[in-house]
C-alpha cells in the first residue's frame, strides 16, 4: 500500500494505492468522507485482482481545504490532476453520492481516460426535495458543529432495517463519523458542489460503459432520481442495479454492492 500527497489544480491531494492488479479502479468519496470511507470495499476489490486508488477530495482528510463553495467540475479537475501525476490511463471510475456527480463531470470531460464508470446513489440533477434536505445538513454543520451533523444525518443515510437489525453497527458508524475533523465550512463547500451540480443536459454524451447503482431504501437520493440519470444515458452503454439498504448501502451491506462493481469492471476490462 502506498500513501502520498501530490500537488495539482492548485491544491494538495492525498491519495492511497492498494493492490497491484492489472486493472485500476479509482474511487471517489461522498460528501464529508475521507479515503478511509472505502474500508468495506478495498479488500474485496484487491482480492478481485484490482489496483485500487482512493483519495481525499478537496475539503476533507489530508487534502487541501481552500475556501468554497466548490463545484463538481472543479473537483473533477482535481481528479484529472491526480490521474495525470500518477500517469493513469484506461482506468475504471466509481463514485458514490457526491462522488457520483464528480464522476459524471469527469466522464463528460475526459472520456478517453475511462474503461468503465460506476455511478452509485447519485443524480444528474437534484430535485427540490433532495436539494432542501441536503441544504439542512450544511445548516446543521455550520450552526451546531460537525459531531451534531454526523449524528443527525444517520437516519437519512441508513435504512430502517439496518437500524432494527444492527443497532450496534449503527452506533459504531455514528461514533466514527462524530470524530470527523472536517471543518463545517469545508463540509458546506463540498455541499455546494453536490446540490449545484447539473449534468442533466450533458450526461447523454457519456459513451463509456456505465453502471448506475441505486439503493431501495435511499430516502435522500431516491431510486427515481438515479433512474432519471440512467434514462439520460445512452441505451447501448448503460446498466442498472438495485441493491438493498439506504443511501449508505455500501456500508450497510457491502457484499452485494461490491459484487456488482467487481462484475461490471470485469465485464469491461481489457482481458
Amino acid at each position: 500500500m502506498t500513501s502520498a500527497v501530490v500537488t495539482g489544480n492548485g491544491i494538495d491531494i492525498h491519495y492511497r494505492i492498494t493492490g497491484d492488479g492489472a486493472e485500476t479502479l479509482v474511487l471517489i468519496n461522498g460528501i464529508g468522507d475521507d479515503l478511509d470511507g472505502w474500508a468495506n470495499q478495498t479488500d474485496d476489490f484487491v482480492r478481485a485482482g484490482l489496483r485500487v486508488i482512493s483519495f481525499d477530495n478537496r475539503g476533507v482528510g489530508r487534502s487541501s481545504q481552500p475556501p468554497g463553495p466548490y463545484t463538481s467540475r472543479e473537483m473533477a479537475a482535481d481528479l484529472k490532476a491526480l490521474v495525470t501525476e500518477l500517469g493513469l490511463s484506461a482506468f475504471h471510475l466509481a463514485g458514490v453520492s457526491m462522488g457520483g456527480v464528480i464522476a459524471q463531470e469527469y466522464a463528460v470531460a475526459q472520456p478517453a481516460d475511462l474503461r468503465s464508470l460506476v455511478l452509485a446513489n447519485t443524480f444528474a440533477l437534484a430535485d427540490p426535495f433532495t436539494r432542501a434536505a441536503f441544504e439542512t445538513w450544511a445548516l446543521v454543520a455550520q450552526t451546531a458543529g460537525m459531531p451534531v451533523m454526523m449524528r443527525q444525518q444517520a437516519p437519512w443515510i441508513y435504512s430502517p432495517q439496518f437500524y432494527d437489525q444492527h443497532p450496534e453497527r449503527v452506533a459504531e458508524l455514528i461514533g466514527a463519523a462524530e470524530a470527523s475533523t472536517q471543518p463545517p465550512a469545508a463540509f458546506a463547500a463540498q455541499m455546494a458542489a453536490l446540490v449545484e451540480h447539473d449534468c442533466s443536459g450533458r450526461v447523454g454524451s457519456v459513451t463509456t460503459p456505465t453502471l448506475v447503482i441505486a439503493a431501495r431504501d435511499d430516502i435522500i437520493i431516491r431510486p427515481e432520481l438515479s433512474q432519471r440519470l440512467f434514462d439520460a444515458l445512452p441505451e447501448e452503454s448503460r446498466s442498472w442495479t438495485l441493491v438493498a439498504g439506504g443511501h449508505a448501502a455500501f456500508w450497510e451491506d457491502p457484499g452485494p454492492w461490491n459484487r456488482a462493481v467487481i462484475e461490471f469492471v470485469r465485464a469491461n476490462s481489457a482481458g
